[in-house]
């Protein structure tokens, strides 16, 4: 997998890769797909798929994989496992000599992989057909890929077979839509834009990187016309100096809609991630806050750290977790691609086999709720998320508010409620202030979130959202609830590739006439200690006033740096009887002075009850 990361400190030493900046996720200036004909026009029939599948599998598996991390004794703690040549600075004469012999394929059954594929509800996959080490799971007919001085061969495939192949006809006999990943970065080629970056160059070689575009566009035309249907193209991955044209795209792609008319392409063939070229954007381990309008796109995420295998990554994502991300990114109207690493033996880790086998027994109850949905109509909702179709809304419940019942924020009159777990069993729903309370019976989140499905009379019209108080007494206004009022630049901050687990977060506070605020449901009176959760920053200092039921609340934020958010307590709120018989309570966030930059990015206000 390619690291793009939105503030990546370069490798020391490697010096083949420039930074990415934060302009790594801007719209770069060139057309979409080179203005070539051909694929605009037949972009929302191609999409058809794509936008029903809701749902795949990112297969990482090459030469890397038989490294499992490390290297001639040497562990290499960096969790892109797929990058150890890099970490290492291997060259890669030595690299093919030393990994060849352990990619020995005595567990590869790719008919295995399809099965669970299927069960786990994947409707395609994406197959590393070649990652960024130069070697292929095809077999190239390309003369550098036959036969070199450098690696011998850059096809992997044992004699008499391919391994590419005997992967997509498994995946197709099981009736999943196909891709094939292919890197646009070859770190052993003496003509792409990284030779001798690791290799040595006795003879003083120049990289003839016109050779290489030629190179680039002879494999691209294996990939399309040798093996049948190719339902998606995945090129990886492009920067500011090396993108568009500087891989022939114009050739290829002119090519390419003859070759496979249904055919889909990504957009890295462009800088950045959520660049609007190609057919789908690409956040790579992160989710956008607000998803990605106007466009189709898709999350590519892995159950541990790692996209390659790696023996040492044990930091395996909890079931309840991968469920997060799986639902959050289908609500927000994209796709998820779930990564798995096998191993040299071509063996899938059993952790990772567990969670597709729990994903698949969540799916066979709960698919309806994934595949040909669309985003929710809600910005954000305390206890999960909602996905729709025409007629319907489909509850996708995490945390049980703490009253047993869901105050939906619609006006739309209600047909029906049921779980898709007990569809024959209709709901009592009862109507409380003009909003539908949906009733959610205790579970436990360990077997997936609980699906309740409301079927409503018309368009959802959506009301104004409350904050509800969780099952503990809590109440957490964080930056997916807020209501953002003047917003000159003030915006939501969310994780990215290089901190996929960094919090949502308000962020570029930087005028003093920006507001925030949050309606919140109390359910219980008595006093509240007040929490804010925040990132220090040096440069971003001031004072921030937080204003409740006539009680005020000011905050300095100090000079001070950190490594990650942090909660610092603001002081106790008194909470009356009284309040709890009005609709709502309104919590006003305002700046009375910022210093530096801006404010720091503020992550959530917590009310935490205080027992007496």
């Amino acid at each position: 997998m390619k690291i793009n990361f939105l503030k990546w400190k370069c490798a020391a030493a490697l010096g083949m890769l420039l930074c990415m900046t934060e302009g790594s996720f801007a719209q770069t200036k060139s057309q979409p797909y080179e203005g070539v004909p051909g694929w605009t026009e037949s972009q929302d029939k191609r999409m058809e798929w794509f936008r029903e599948a809701r749902f795949g599998l990112f297969i990482h598996w090459g030469l890397y994989s038989a490294a499992g991390g490390s290297f001639e004794g040497k562990q290499y703690p960096q969790h892109y496992a797929e990058w150890i040549q890099t970490w290492g600075k291997i060259p890669s004469k030595q690299y093919a000599a030393v990994l060849k012999p352990k990619f020995t394929l005595r567990s590869f059954e790719p008919k295995a992989w399809a099965r669970l594929a299927k069960k786990a509800g994947m409707k395609y996959m994406v197959l590393t057909s070649r990652h960024h080490e130069g070697f292929s799971l095809f077999n190239s007919q390309q003369p550098y890929a036959v036969k070199n001085d450098i690696t011998g061969s850059a096809n992997l495939s044992p004699k008499g077979r391919d391994l590419y192949k005997e992967i997509m006809s498994a995946f197709r006999q099981e009736g999943l839509k196909v891709g094939a990943y292919y890197s646009l970065l070859d770190w052993q080629h003496p003509d792409s834009y990284e030779a001798f970056n690791l290799n040595p160059n006795p003879d003083n070689h120049k990289p003839d990187h016109n050779r290489y575009k030629e190179y680039l566009y002879g494999q691209i035309k294996e990939l399309a016309q040798n093996y049948g249907p190719l339902d998606m193209l995945w090129p990886d991955f492009s920067s500011k100096q090396h993108q568009g044209e500087a891989w022939g795209t114009k050739r290829i792609l002119t090519d390419l809609i003859k070759w496979q008319p249904n055919i889909i392409i990504n957009n890295r063939f462009w800088e950045g991630l959520e660049n609007k070229n190609g057919d789908i954007g690409t956040p790579e381990k992160y989710i956008p806050p607000t998803g990605l309008p106007g466009m189709d796109w898709e999350v590519s995420h892995t159950m541990n750290e790692s996209y390659g295998y790696s023996a040492h990554d044990q930091n395996w994502k909890s079931f309840p977790k991968i469920m997060q991300l799986f639902v959050e990114t289908v609500s927000k109207g994209g796709n998820f691609l779930l990564n798995v690493g096998p191993d040299g033996d071509g063996a899938i880790p059993a952790p990772a086999v567990e969670i597709m086998e729990r994903i698949g027994d969540w799916m066979q109850i709960n698919s309806e709720a994934i595949y040909g949905t669309t985003a929710s109509p809600f910005q954000a909702l305390d206890w999960g998320y909602c996905t729709q179709k025409e007629g319907k809304l489909y509850l996708h419940v995490f945390d049980r508010p703490a009253g047993g019942s869901i105050d939906l924020p619609i006006k739309n009159k209600v047909l029906a409620a049921y779980g898709l777990a007990a569809p024959k069993t209709r709901l009592k729903v009862e109507t409380k202030a003009g909003k539908p309370q949906i009733p959610v019976d205790a579970f436990t989140i360990e077997s997936g979130p609980k699906v309740i499905v409301v079927e409503i009379q018309g368009k959802p019209l959506v009301e104004q959202n409350l904050t509800q108080t969780q099952a503990d007494g809590r109440i957490i206004m964080n930056a997916n609830n807020a209501n953002l009022q003047e917003a000159k630049g003030l915006k939501i901050i969310g994780a990215n590739t290089h901190d996929p687990n960094r919090p949502n977060a308000l962020g570029q506070w930087k005028d003093p006439n920006d507001r925030i605020y949050w309606d919140i449901k109390i359910q219980k009176p008595g006093k509240y200690r007040v929490l804010i959760n925040y990132l220090p920053n040096a440069k971003h200092t001031g004072t921030l006033l937080l204003s409740a039921l006539g009680q005020k609340f000011p905050f300095v934020f100090g000079v001070e740096n950190g490594s990650g958010f942090k909660d610092a307590e603001l002081g106790t709120l008194e909470v009356s009887q009284q309040v709890i018989g009005e609709p709502s309570t309104r919590i006003n966030l305002q700046a009375t002075e910022i210093k530096g930059d801006a404010l720091p990015e503020i992550a959530s206000i917590t009310l935490i009850p205080i027992k007496e």
